[in-house]
């Protein structure tokens, strides 16, 4: 059976990050798991601020959720890639990512994404903070993602 370093060290190298001992108590024993969808026939439309029709553009959408916890830095860095079975997709923007905490304790989560290496992935980070500013480390949130697909 793994012992409470080896998950730990696991933990860290899925993450790309130092993982907090807190932290690894909140993974279960089997490692990380996430649902992704790909929808095909999804309308994006683009509306600017000058009276303009809207543009509208058929394509696919990837939905990705999964859970994580925050480090010791209260910090969670999430790589879709990692979470489901690449076939080369190219990630577009827009990106929208939710992030809701599952924690004892009242906190606040705020989040960044990027798309990496020209669009080969996109990058997810989310910042934990207790209800007076500092960093809350820890912390376990759900996640869910949608990106559109080349």
């Amino acid at each position: 059976m793994a012992t409470k370093s080896d998950s730990k060290k696991q933990l860290e190298a899925n993450q790309d990050q130092k993982t907090g001992d807190v932290a690894v108590g909140f993974f279960p024993s089997f490692g990380m798991v996430a649902v992704s969808t790909i929808t095909r026939g999804v309308t994006t439309m683009v509306s600017t601020p000058i009276a303009l029709p809207n543009r509208c553009f058929r394509n696919q959408v990837l939905d990705v959720s999964g859970f994580a916890t925050t480090a010791d830095n209260g910090q969670s860095l999430i790589r879709l890639t990692k979470f489901i079975c690449p076939k080369g997709e190219v990630f577009h923007l827009p990106i929208n990512v939710v992030a809701t905490p599952d924690h004892p304790k009242p906190c606040f989560l705020t989040i960044s994404q990027s798309l990496l290496n020209n669009g080969a992935d996109v990058e997810i980070r989310v910042f934990a903070w207790d209800t007076k500013g500092a960093a809350a480390q820890g912390v376990r949130f759900n996640w869910r993602c949608r990106v559109e697909l080349n």
